[in-house]
């Protein structure tokens, strides 16, 4: 799976694209959101799951708020953080879930209010 961010390019940028994956992988991506649903997990640094490749050194974590924050720069150009609460959490997963069953197409995961949209999609395309 390859994580990049794109700044410009098309009307949807900014945009964090998770693309050119496996179903195992989306798979291990929707393990990571049902921990953060669950309460297992707070926080998932996206960039060190396994078979992630971190594009132009994009970083990605994924954590629990109070409140839908959706995607935010941590400061460097391309490091976010996207945080949604265990409930948003658990209404993302179900999307990533067809994906680990090799599903074509793509899934807006986070958008507005975000600085970024965060997508999924095994061939990069929307």
């Amino acid at each position: 799976m390859k994580l990049e961010f794109l700044p410009a390019g098309s009307a949807d940028c900014p945009l964090i694209r998770l693309f050119d994956f496996r179903p195992s992988e989306a798979a291990e991506l929707l393990a990571a959101l049902t921990r953060l649903a669950s309460g297992a997990a707070e926080r998932v640094a996206v960039h060190e799951l396994p078979g992630v490749e971190a594009v132009g050194g994009c970083r990605l974590t994924l954590c629990v708020r109070p409140w839908d924050q959706a995607v935010v720069t941590k400061g460097l150009p391309a490091d976010f953080e996207c945080g949604f609460t265990r409930g948003t959490w658990d209404n993302v997963a179900p999307l990533v879930a067809p994906f680990a069953s090799d599903s074509e197409g793509f899934q807006l995961l986070a958008g507005v209010p975000g600085e970024a949209s965060l997508l999924l999609s095994p061939s990069g395309q929307w």
